[in-house]
């Protein structure tokens, strides 16, 4: 038997930097796109939205609305309360206050951007103007517009059932703290404030719901993260059975956490398509996006360490209150807040550990995931190490080799209750010592500086939960997860992948080819990648988040095509009469080893399981799939360390990158291109964060940051070349890759800030405890002009 030879990839794919299937689609304007569904009889959706952060609602006047020509219902909160069930996100958790709320506003408006009457027309034009004619007065509270503020005495109360605006409140401890602080040589305090803010997906959020009366079925194509979980709680919402709701996802343009949530926009849509019997679409706005969509990272960490004179750490305990913003959404806050919790000693020996974590309410829009939610922990310890080595005298390298945990040391069982093991952060950090020569450096930096020039440079160092281990999540308090897959065989020898999880930009339909192809020895090109149904995905609540995909979802098509390649080897041998064990499959042509001749397609294969199986032995497993669940075996961490240099003009206070260099290890590289891509992207996403993006309110709750003309996002133009280092080590588990996803924004923010004070304090300035690092700010640190 012979076949001809794919031209497609073949072989060898893991570790090759093979272009990406899916950027043919999208990077020539052909993907599908939530806008993209135009349907015959589309109505278009807007939202009426509060221009008060905090006040009753005294009265509604819609009728000018609901008159215009073109029209086809305008829903007020009422209204819709009486189709929807209130807004719950409730979690059975000891001390986590969850307030319900209405999906529209009926009689309280808590932040400025919260929808009030939904409207939809024959076009978004004749909804908008409808919206205009809408009359809706309020009677204005006050605001309350910082953590500090809801947490005082007598501030105004947010929701009765929100006693002192505080939704959560926990407090841990292990070793002995007392002791630690007692023993020690040295206690550094310093408080952290960090500022709020946003996603910033290119695509905005959106969907199309579409009823259908004669089946009562309800489909609901969004741009998300979570299709299932989006069925789950919008089916929920609105009392839809779960078997008459579909979601599909199409192509997603970005989420970096936003689109994981399910929101009250979500749940209206849905409803209204139901009430008027047709498919309604909304496609949100980027003044939306700003102010109501959800921000992030607003957050106060005061933080003490315990030391002995030669910089070990002898104990540590800490506070974080967060800003989570009027209203909850998913994941619960207290993830964010354990998140931090147990990774803020990481990846350092502290053997003594205490921690609170207060969660409060104000007049903001919801605090939303924003790609690696819990970086504040990584800001704080790294701010921290550099205060250390600046108190005792030594330098930046030395106090973290004192007390950072080695692979010999390991499996290392951490103070925050897990235990670290293959991780090789010390790897990273000597690696990048080593790229960087600070030693060197200072000595450049100390030439500099005497001719005038603000100069400095930082290291910080981490450990990614990507995805952690089962422990890990344990001591957060969120599940882990397993991911299940389904892989067939086509009749035509094509493979099929069945996923849950939701790719906006990764690159998964390339990297699970890769690892399918290598596994069944089938062309790249021969496997296609099925995602975003969920009437054709296996269910898991958690889809694409958490750089999951690397180890989750590989484990799941590894584990998987192993199962297929046995059912395959196992009919072949029958057809070449041979043993499996000496069948080898390449470029999907099944062959004896050592006898080329003998060899079988694997779509005549499939084909003849398809439509001849009785021609095989009886008995025969003929059924050309696999559905496995992956519980990852442990999981793992990711690992960095970064260097940064900076200079700082004196007299307009901005920042000048001069040099970047990134270490990282994610174990085994499925595709380097790929790896590089997320890291070049997250290093960005960290250092405009710093330098760029920051969510304004001002003291009545307004949101002054509503366009990109206030609200500034970094291009290419203001980022430095990255230098990028791997290193790739393995483990013994099925999957030796882990994610990378989010790990340059976890870690950029911390060395762009340690350069910086860096520079500052060495021209006479002050410690730098707030963020963003803007020109004025870094003026006023170094005592250029007054401070605020």
């Amino acid at each position: 038997m012979t076949a001809t030879a794919s031209t497609s990839v073949m072989g060898g794919l893991v570790g090759s930097r093979v272009k990406r299937k899916e950027d043919l689609r999208i990077l020539t304007g052909r993907g599908r796109y939530v806008d993209d569904v135009n349907p015959r009889g589309l109505l278009h959706a807007v939202f009426l939205r509060s221009p008060v952060a905090h006040g009753t609602i005294v009265s509604i006047d819609v009728d000018d609305a609901r008159a215009l020509e073109g029209v086809a219902d305008v829903i007020t909160g009422a209204e819709m309360a009486e189709i929807t069930n209130p807004c719950n996100y409730g979690a059975e958790v000891p001390g986590l206050v969850t307030p319900t709320y209405p999906v529209l506003a009926v009689d309280t408006v808590r932040h400025v951007g919260e929808p009030v009457v939904m409207i939809i027309a024959e076009s978004r034009a004749i909804a908008e103007d409808a919206a205009q004619l809408i009359v809706v007065d309020y009677d204005q509270l006050p605001a309350v517009t910082s953590s500090t503020q809801a947490l005082a005495d007598g501030a105004p109360q947010l929701f009765d059932d929100v006693p002192g605006n505080i939704r959560y409140r926990n407090h841990t401890s292990s070793g002995d703290v007392e002791a630690a602080f007692a023993q020690a040589d040295h206690v550094i305090s310093e408080t952290f404030a960090q500022h709020r803010w946003a996603p910033v997906p290119m695509e905005t959020r959106g969907g199309v719901a579409t009823f259908e009366p004669a089946s009562q079925m309800l489909t609901y194509e969004a741009a998300c993260q979570t299709p299932h979980l989006l069925k789950f709680l919008v089916a929920a919402a609105i009392n839809q059975p779960q078997h008459l709701m579909r979601v599909l996802g199409n192509d997603v343009g970005g989420g970096f956490g936003l689109k994981w949530s399910p929101y009250r926009e979500d749940f209206a849509l849905c409803a209204a398509a139901r009430r008027v019997g047709g498919t309604v679409q909304w496609i949100e706005d980027r003044n939306e996006n700003l102010i109501s969509a959800g921000h992030g990272r607003d957050e106060t960490v005061s933080i003490e360490i315990a030391v002995r004179a030669d910089g070990e750490i002898l104990g540590m305990r800490g506070s974080v209150v967060l800003d989570q913003g009027a209203y909850p959404i998913m994941p619960p806050p207290l993830v964010f807040t354990g998140l931090m919790r147990t990774t803020l000693p990481a990846p350092y020996r502290v053997p003594a550990y205490e921690f609170d974590e207060t969660v409060a309410v104000t007049n903001k829009a919801s605090y939303v995931s924003i790609r690696g939610p819990w970086a504040m922990e990584t800001l704080v310890r790294e701010r921290l190490m550099d205060l250390v080595a600046r108190e005792l005298g030594i330098t930046q390298v030395a106090v973290r080799e004192r007390n950072m945990v080695t692979l010999a040391e390991q499996p290392y069982e951490m103070a925050t209750g897990y235990t670290l093991e293959n991780v090789t952060v010390h790897e990273t950090f000597k690696r990048a010592v080593e790229l960087s020569d600070p030693e060197a450096v200072h000595a450049q930096l100390e030439a500099e500086r005497a001719e005038g020039r603000i100069v400095g440079f930082g290291i910080t160092s981490f450990i990614e939960p990507a995805p952690g281990t089962p422990e890990y999540w344990a001591s957060v308090g969120f599940p882990f997860g397993p991911e299940p897959t389904r892989i067939k065989v086509e009749p035509d020898g094509h493979v099929t992948v069945y996923t849950p999880q939701m790719p906006h930009g990764q690159g998964h339909e390339t990297t699970l080819a890769q690892l399918v192809g290598d596994e069944l020895g089938v062309p790249f090109d021969d496997v296609r990648l099925v995602f975003g149904d969920t009437q054709t995905t296996p269910f898991t609540m958690i889809g694409t988040g958490g750089s999951r995909a690397a180890t989750m979802a590989s484990g799941g098509v590894v584990m998987a095509s192993q199962e297929v390649r046995a059912k395959i080897l196992d009919i072949a041998a029958d057809m070449l009469e041979a043993s499996p064990a000496d069948l080898e499959i390449k470029d999907a042509i099944i062959s004896v080893k050592g006898s080329p001749e003998a060899q079988l397609p694997l779509s005549q294969l499939a084909m003849t399981c398809y439509m001849a199986p009785g021609a095989l032995p009886e008995g025969t497993d003929t059924d050309l799939q696999a559905s496995v669940v992956y519980d990852g075996e442990g999981g793992g961490f990711s690992q960095a360390t970064h260097c940064c240099w900076v200079e700082i003009d004196p007299d307009t206070g901005q920042i000048d990158i001069r040099r970047y260099l990134s270490v990282e290890d994610c174990g085994k590289m499925i595709n380097p291109a790929v790896v590089e891509g997320q890291v070049r992207g997250a290093i960005t996403m960290g250092l405009g964060g710093m330098l760029y993006e920051h969510v304004v309110y001002d003291d009545e709750g307004q949101c002054l940051t509503g366009t990109f003309m206030d609200y500034l996002m970094p291009t290419a133009a203001e980022m430095p070349d990255f230098e990028l280092d791997h290193l790739e080590f393995e483990t013994d588990k099925l999957i030796g890759s882990r994610g990378v996803g989010e790990g340059g924004t976890v870690l950029a923010p911390a060395a762009l800030t340690n350069a910086v004070e860096d520079a500052i304090i060495a021209a006479g300035g002050q410690k730098v405890t707030t963020t963003p690092l803007t020109p004025t700010r870094v003026l006023e640190l170094l005592g250029t002009i007054p401070a605020e």
